[in-house]
Parts: structure tokens; C-alpha cells; sequence
């Protein structure tokens, strides 16, 4: 598989909030750590979020051909694809069919946290790195720990990242610092921009996803982390008569109603936005970090990939940046915990993970390590964050279903211009205190 089909599936299966809000919860809740035959393992079997011919098994089997020959141990390996939770759920509570997986946050969060079928694996940051002087927990840092940390058990291991960000081809669109720093110099660029004859944003209209990222990045660098998400769980629907959530809202309306998103922007199918933004038809696009390798395939010749984080929006807190995690995750009830707690941290040897991110073209969880130049702009963006949010402030892990059924259509009307700021607050709030009472 080329790369551009593998950064499109990683964009999928990061992105799929309908795949989230769709998976029933288990019933009932297991209890207790499950079975490990302790150090003695000889054998585990890894369930793969990859298919065997995308680049990151590649780098991976390369990682188990090199971890049995140091161990003995046996890597059971399928390459399972995307639903790999979905599939390895119906065993979770009785014998597992593996001992390990990949999976985003999303998804661990709202099926496998709430069962307890997920293991706390807090004791792998405290084992030392094969042949270095470190242990797990120092070579990965404490703001991507906490993305995979839930009520203070570690249910996911970060190993790879994405980084959400304003991206934009440097050799015809040159910015500077101080234009990116605030909502308010950005939008004078743009505007500026306009008024030259650019188009300032590109945008792949008819994916909800897509078109959240700019109110959820309004708000959360207006109010702060967890603001957005506190809005989304108040059944009462009082959070939303906030200002900051009716300014956020403004702002998008601006963005739709004054011509700033690429012609067509609205009623397109997705790739028409990032093919005009590659091509140089639009300067930016909000996008996770795989942008670059997506559009690789037409992308205009000489082309210079620069990303910026989100301009701050009157959040006078920590210095934010977006991103997402996906890692390790063991089943509580693993008979071979101990195996793939090994694998784990054999995966973090500094030549193990680099070669990974360079085969992939991926963030790692390790930011000692040499990457692709691609990553270079999302990686200094996430080296400065003192504090992430996830592309949705988490909503999608634990409001995955009033997501999609009561803010995403919302949004996607106020972005197409199809609603005010003030009718899109006013209809959010009333059909969230509809469906909570429905669902509470």
C-alpha cells in the first residue's frame, strides 16, 4: 500500500467518531487485572491496527524479527486493520483473543475504560529501556502520558501522535510570527490576504469532522481546555449561554459569510478541499499531521510544507497545542501480560522507534529521536505545548453519540453560512437538553 492510502487510513481511524458512537458498551464490567503468566511467557499474540502492506508493519515486523531473536519470546502477529477493538471486544471479558493492541483514545475511553477491560500498565513506565539508562515513563513526556491516562490508571501506552494545526505551503504563503499569534493578526492576514486575490482557507466541507476542528479550536483557545467538553455534557444546556461559546460561533460565521473558505467549499466531496490546497488554489488548511503525505500524490512541484499551531484566541492559560495519541493497549484478562509488557518496551529502544517514525512518516511519543523533515514544524509545535487537547476536547471519548447527532449537524450549518451564530447557540443548547433527557 502506498503511503498516501496509509496516512488516509490513519486519518480515518483517528477520526471516525461515528465508529465510536456505533460500538455498544460491553454489558456488564469485569473486574480484577486478569491472568499473567509472569516473566516465564514464551509467546503472545499482537492484534495489529494495520494491514500487513501499509508502511507502519513494515517497521513493525521489523521490530519482532528483532525482538525474538532478543528474547525468545514469540510474536503472534495479525494484522488485523482499523476495527481491531471492535473485533477483539466480544472476548475481552472472558479469555481474550490477544494479549495486545493499538488503539486511539477515543475508543479505549468509551469501551473498554467503562468495562474495565483494559489493563493499568502504570508499571511499564518504570522499566528501563533495553540497553539505556532511562525508563519508559522518561523517554515519553508527561503531556502525552496524561492523554492515555484514565481515573489514574495508564490504559494506553502513548507510541505515535498526531498534531492538529494550521498548515500552509511556505514557498508561496509566508506568514509571519507575529500574524500567527492571535485570532485577531491572523484574520487581519487573511483579510489581507483576500483583498490581494488569495483564497485563505481551504476546507473538505462534507466531512463533520473536518469542519469541527475550527469551532473546537475557537472555543478551547478562547475558554481553555475542557471548555467545549464541558458544554457538550451540561444537561442543562446553561453552559452554552456563556459569551465565549456565542464569540467562537461569530467567528466561524465571519470565516463562512465573509468569503474567507475556497470556492465550492460547501457542496464538494472530499478530496476537492486539500487537492485545491495543494495545488495552491487556497493558503491554509486546519488539518492533522498527515496532511502532507495524503496529498504527496498532487501536490504542486516545489512545494514547502509549513504548519502553525492555532492562533491563541484569549486563553490567557498554558501554552496549548492539539493532538491526538494512539498506543498500546493489554486486556486486563491478557494470560500473557508480562510478554507484551516486554514487547512494549522493547518498542521504545531509541533505534526500534526511530525507525518506525521514519518508515511511517510518523510523530512518536519519543521526541529524542530523528523524524521525517515533514514533522518537523508539528513536532516543535508539540516540544513547546506545556498543555494538549484533543481535536474534539474529548468529546468524542466520552459524547461520542450527542456529537454526532446533535453538534455536528449544527456546526456543518453554521460553517456553510446556513445558520447565525446566535440561531446555531440557541439550537445547540435546545436540542442538547432534548437528547440528554432522553439519554440520561
Amino acid at each position: 500500500m502506498d503511503r498516501r492510502r496509509t496516512h488516509r487510513a490513519r486519518r480515518t481511524f483517528l477520526l471516525s467518531t461515528g465508529a465510536v458512537a456505533a460500538v455498544a458498551l460491553l454489558a456488564s464490567c469485569s473486574g480484577g487485572s486478569g491472568g499473567s503468566s509472569g516473566s516465564s511467557d514464551k509467546s503472545f499474540t499482537y492484534w495489529s491496527m494495520w494491514q500487513e502492506s501499509e508502511a507502519p508493519a513494515k517497521a513493525l515486523k521489523q521490530s519482532i524479527a528483532e525482538f525474538e531473536k532478543q528474547t525468545g519470546i514469540t510474536v503472534k502477529v495479525q494484522w488485523q486493520g482499523r476495527q481491531v477493538l471492535q473485533k477483539l471486544q466480544p472476548t475481552l471479558n472472558g479469555s481474550p483473543a490477544a494479549d495486545l493492541i493499538e488503539q486511539a483514545t477515543a475508543n479505549v475511553q468509551s469501551i473498554m475504560v467503562p468495562t474495565g477491560t483494559a489493563a493499568d500498565l502504570s508499571a511499564v513506565y518504570d522499566q528501563k529501556v533495553t540497553g539505556e539508562d532511562k525508563t519508559v515513563g522518561q523517554v515519553i513526556p508527561e503531556k502525552y502520558q496524561k492523554l492515555g491516562t484514565f481515573g489514574g490508571k495508564v490504559n494506553i501506552i502513548p507510541f505515535t501522535v498526531t498534531n492538529y494545526a494550521l498548515w500552509y505551503n511556505a514557498a508561496k504563503t509566508k506568514p509571519s510570527a507575529s500574524d500567527l499569534s492571535t485570532w485577531a493578526s491572523f484574520l487581519a492576514y487573511l483579510k489581507k490576504q483576500k483583498e490581494a486575490g488569495q483564497t485563505p482557507i481551504s476546507l473538505d466541507g462534507d466531512i463533520p469532522t473536518y469542519n469541527q476542528f475550527w469551532y473546537t479550536a475557537l472555543v478551547v483557545n478562547k475558554l481553555g481546555p475542557g471548555s467545549f467538553h464541558a458544554a457538550a455534557g451540561d444537561k442543562t444546556g446553561a453552559t452554552w449561554d456563556q459569551p465565549g461559546y456565542l464569540e467562537a460561533a461569530q467567528q466561524v460565521e465571519e470565516l463562512a459569510k465573509g468569503g474567507y473558505f475556497v470556492d465550492g467549499y460547501d457542496a464538494s466531496k472530499f478530496p476537492a478541499g486539500q487537492q485545491k490546497w495543494a495545488t495552491n488554489k487556497a493558503q491554509f488548511m486546519l488539518m492533522g499531521s498527515w496532511l502532507p503525505q495524503e496529498v504527496a500524490p498532487y501536490a504542486a512541484s516545489g512545494a514547502t510544507y509549513a504548519a502553525a499551531t492555532f492562533p491563541n484566541n484569549g486563553y490567557s492559560g498554558d501554552k496549548l497545542a492539539s493532538a491526538d495519541i494512539a498506543g498500546w493497549v493489554v486486556p486486563a484478562k491478557s494470560d500473557h501480560k508480562a510478554a507484551a509488557e516486554k514487547f512494549i518496551e522493547f518498542m521504545y529502544q531509541k533505534d526500534q522507534i526511530e525507525n518506525y517514525a521514519k518508515t511511517s512518516q510518523t510523530i512518536v511519543a519519543r521526541p529524542d529521536v530523528t523524524m521525517s523533515p515533514v514533522m518537523a514544524d508539528p513536532q516543535k509545535i508539540l516540544n513547546a505545548a506545556t498543555t494538549l487537547y484533543n481535536s474534539t476536547d474529548s468529546v468524542v471519548n466520552d459524547y461520542a453519540d450527542w456529537n454526532t447527532k446533535v453538534f455536528q449537524p449544527l456546526n456543518d450549518k453554521l460553517i456553510k453560512g446556513k445558520l447565525t451564530a446566535a440561531q446555531f447557540i440557541a439550537q445547540v443548547k435546545s436540542q442538547s437538553v432534548s437528547y440528554w433527557k432522553r439519554n440520561s
